[in-house]
């Protein structure tokens, strides 16, 4: 199934999945999505373009197995379960 993301989006995507199953905290995201091309969000912005992600890529958005939130740690990447 295709899907239509952001070129935010993607970048957190990419990065999440480059990492399946490692815990990226918000700084590391952040980062990441800034030193792309000098774009810069900040840490509501990132939590938004997570829940679009999730309504994009989960099946139940409001239980996500996909994008996982580990509360005071970050996110997480589980792969196709």
């Amino acid at each position: 199934k295709e899907i239509i993301l952001t070129p935010t989006e993607f970048r957190i995507l990419r990065t999440l999945m480059e990492n399946e199953g490692i815990v990226l905290g918000r700084d590391r995201l952040l980062q990441k999505v800034w030193d792309v091309d000098g774009e810069f969000i900040d840490d509501n912005t990132l939590s938004v373009h997570i829940r679009k992600l999730r309504e994009k890529v989960e099946e139940d958005p409001s239980r996500p197995k996909l994008i996982e939130t580990l509360r005071g740690l970050g996110y997480r990447w589980n792969g196709e379960k």
